[in-house]
């Protein structure tokens, strides 16, 4: 990005004004902490009323985390307001990013109502095109305001190794790039927290990862590089949130949101996430379980799953749209799935991976495709996968093989 750019995108991301002119360009945009925009009034307002009030967490397992930074937070707030009746809205799901958080933040976000959004996906964002990003969050903004316009907003931004040059040299990763041209067009204020241990990393006064076991006098920031620990990088994050919220407890008018003209003209506000039972035709033998969903930490967000180990078993979907896809459960017993949407050709998807060594909810979206009226059938795919060969490549060390030898296919929601 030129000299002239920088100084434009600058004054635009601090300003807090529209940057749809920027949309387009996937510049990187300069590395800031916090950008106050519109604040958080309406929350606020309620909070300093001493109401009751419902904080959300849409994200990935950074925000997932026990003792993480959510479980910090939530526990200062708490005790900073010990009037208010403060419930938390936990809907973080590992491993996965804004593109399935649009499809799901109706049912597991704005159906209960809350007064305080955070939005968490910058990590699990990396890999996705910038404008893909742009249209996911924005999907996920203009679908909570379309509920209820007092919802207040707020973008967090965490960051993994391959982000670390990026930011040192004063930089937003493209994720968090992308995401600020969202923030910038509605008014949404952003805090990113992990800038204070990126300087502290560069000073030589924290490691970003190492082991448990090592003698360095430094404390660890990770073990992997995307992980915080809770008494270290999750402490980090949790003091830059509180001390920026702080700042927003006092900026912006309370009132309505106002939805302002699409950003992406394909944002992703008519996704979505539809339940089997009453929206699919089922042929041949399945059934219902929640062996591999209860006591999970998934279990209030999908309970119950459609089971099978037949591959003549098939789910036929009807649906109006460009993209289809799947909430699923993946883990040692499951295998692959086949996908045929009208007459194209099938695509098989692969429902294991190395992190297969215990059962995750789990998601795949085929997006592109024509606008109008489809049908789709699912079905199991066996055979296919050397799960041995697959979990080799994360030197895992499975001492009972009897989980893996099963193919199943567990189905959970169908995504749009």
């Amino acid at each position: 990005m030129n000299k002239l750019n920088m100084i434009l995108a600058a004054f635009i991301c601090f300003s807090g004004i529209s940057i749809s002119s920027f949309a387009q360009t996937d510049s990187l945009l300069p590395a800031r902490e916090m950008t106050v925009r519109a604040g958080l009034p309406n929350f606020y307002k309620k909070l300093k009323a001493g109401k009751p009030v419902k904080i959300a967490f849409l994200g990935g397992s950074i925000t997932r985390a026990g003792n993480g930074y959510r479980d910090q937070l939530l526990k200062s707030i708490r005790e900073q307001n010990p009037s208010n009746t403060i419930t938390e809205i936990m809907a973080a799901v590992s491993g996965t990013g804004s593109d399935f958080g649009a499809c799901r933040v109706d049912d597991h976000v704005i159906r209960h109502h809350p007064d305080l959004l955070f939005v968490e996906f910058a990590v699990n964002d990396n890999k996705m095109l910038m404008k893909l990003v742009r249209e996911t969050m924005e999907g996920i903004v203009r679908k909570t305001w379309k509920a209820n316009a007092a919802t207040d907003i707020c973008f967090i931004y965490t960051f993994s190794s391959e982000n670390l040059s990026t930011l040192q040299k004063g930089l937003f990763p493209p994720s968090v790039s992308a995401m600020e041209a969202v923030a910038g067009h509605y008014g949404i204020p952003s805090i990113h927290m992990g800038l204070t241990v990126v300087d502290e990393i560069s000073k030589g006064r924290m490691l970003i990862m190492g082991k448990k076991d090592e003698t360095d006098s430094r404390p660890l920031f990770s073990y992997d590089g995307v992980h915080p620990l809770p008494e270290t990088g999750h402490r980090v994050y949790t003091s830059v949130l509180l001390k920026n919220l702080g700042r927003l407890a006092t900026s912006g008018k309370a009132g309505k949101h106002r939805l302002r003209i699409p950003l992406e003209a394909k944002n992703w506000s008519d996704a979505g996430m539809l339940s089997l039972g009453k929206n699919v035709q089922f042929s041949g033998h399945w059934a219902t379980t929640d062996s591999v969903t209860k006591g999970k930490e998934y279990y209030s967000l999908l309970p119950q799953v459609y089971v099978t180990n037949d591959t003549n078993a098939v789910i036929i979907a009807t649906f109006n749209g460009t993209r289809f896809g799947m909430a699923d459960i993946m883990g040692p017993g499951t295998a692959a799935v086949e996908i045929t949407i009208d007459n194209q050709p099938p695509k098989i998807i692969d429902r294991f991976d190395a992190f297969s060594t215990y059962y995750r909810l789990n998601f795949f979206i085929i997006p592109g495709l024509s606008p109008g009226k489809h049908t789709a059938k699912i079905r199991l795919v066996k055979g296919r996968l050397n799960k041995a060969g697959i979990l080799k490549t994360r030197n895992n060390n499975i001492k009972d093989w009897s989980p893996y030898k099963n193919e199943v296919l567990y189905a959970g929601a169908l995504l749009y």
